[in-house]
């Protein structure tokens, strides 16, 4: 899980920053993990998408509802 977490850094930071005037930017990055996580447990090979298209939806709603 470290591995996933690790590649998607980016994605999770290019997320929260958005947000990150509002929030503090370390209970963002946790709330974001827990997007992707999500994300990760729910993904499927078949999709024919890359992960990180599909997991932007989940770790966006994730900081959006905290």
């Amino acid at each position: 899980m470290e591995e996933i977490i690790e590649e998607n850094n980016g994605l999770i930071y290019q997320i929260i920053n958005k947000y990150r005037n509002y929030f503090d930017i370390d209970d963002l990055y946790q709330v974001a993990v827990i997007g992707l996580i999500k994300a990760k447990n729910n993904y499927n090979n078949s999709f024919n998408t890359k992960f990180s298209s599909y997991a932007y939806p989940y770790i966006l709603g994730e900081v959006i509802s905290y």
